[in-house]
């Protein structure tokens, strides 16, 4: 039984090629002691993978779908969504307040400045900066990263708006004019475009002494314009503070609540 059982396995075993070392080996029907794969057509290779990954990863940065539009995405989404923001903030404070009045009430250079608006933008950015920092909530991981690690960050939005909220309601309360603020919408708007684009810039060239594992695979393209616009560092941080995670939820998304 047993004699009956080899000679089954030499007749439909498989020859197993092997890369070893740079050399060629072939183990056959009459080579040297097999391992036998019965009832399969694979021939399996063995070689060092390190470099094809290192070149294939690389390959696929660059090759990756562009989103947005691609470059005509990367270029006018900058370009007119500011211009729309400005447009329509200046509708708002018309007399009729439409999007179809003709000529479109545009403000005049003197409207666009008022030293107290970066002012308010700076005060209201570093004080959900410091409740960013504050020990509030728990301290969640984030997924794993190409090179194994987890970053960790701050669950304190709520707390910060809760805050927020409480601020707002004792400067009413001790009778400070915030209504003021809606004269400012413009020179806001203009404070705050102006503020994006610096730190966009910051971002962008900082990014060029980030690690390669630390770069958005989607985000380093080589394309300068759409690089740019959708971000080559993935998780930018100063530290601990994580500077996407910070500018996505905390300032836009809790002032439009207050």
């Amino acid at each position: 039984m047993t004699t009956g059982k080899s000679d089954w396995l030499r007749k439909n075993s498989v020859p197993t090629v092997r890369i070893v070392g740079g050399s060629l080996r072939r183990h056959g029907r009459k080579g040297l002691p097999l391992m036998f794969q019965s009832h399969s057509s694979t021939l399996h290779w063995k070689t060092k993978m390190g470099p094809i990954k290192k070149a294939l990863k690389h390959k696929l940065s660059h090759d990756t779908e562009r989103e947005f539009g691609g470059t005509l995405g990367a270029v006018c989404i900058p370009i007119f969504l500011p211009l729309t923001i400005l447009f329509l903030t200046c509708v708002s404070q018309s007399p009729k307040a439409s999007v179809f009045q003709w000529p479109p009430r545009l403000p005049s250079t003197d409207q666009l400045w008022d030293p107290l608006a970066p002012m308010v933008l700076l005060g209201w950015i570093g004080l959900h900066a410091l409740l960013y920092l504050m020990p509030l909530g728990k301290v969640s991981e984030g997924l794993v990263l190409r090179d194994g690690t987890r970053l960790k960050y701050p669950i304190n939005g709520f707390h910060g708006l809760c805050i927020s909220a409480v601020l707002l309601a004792v400067l009413l309360g001790l009778g400070l004019p915030l209504g003021c603020l809606f004269e400012l919408l413009v020179p806001l708007a203009v404070s705050a475009v102006s503020v994006s684009f610096l730190f966009s810039i910051y971002l962008y060239v900082r990014s060029f002494w980030a690690p390669s594992h630390a770069l958005a695979l989607g985000g380093d393209t080589g394309n300068p314009l759409y690089d740019f616009f959708i971000g080559r560092e993935l998780n930018p941080r100063i530290g601990n503070f994580d500077l996407k995670y910070f500018c996505e939820l905390r300032p836009g998304l809790i002032g439009w609540v207050s």
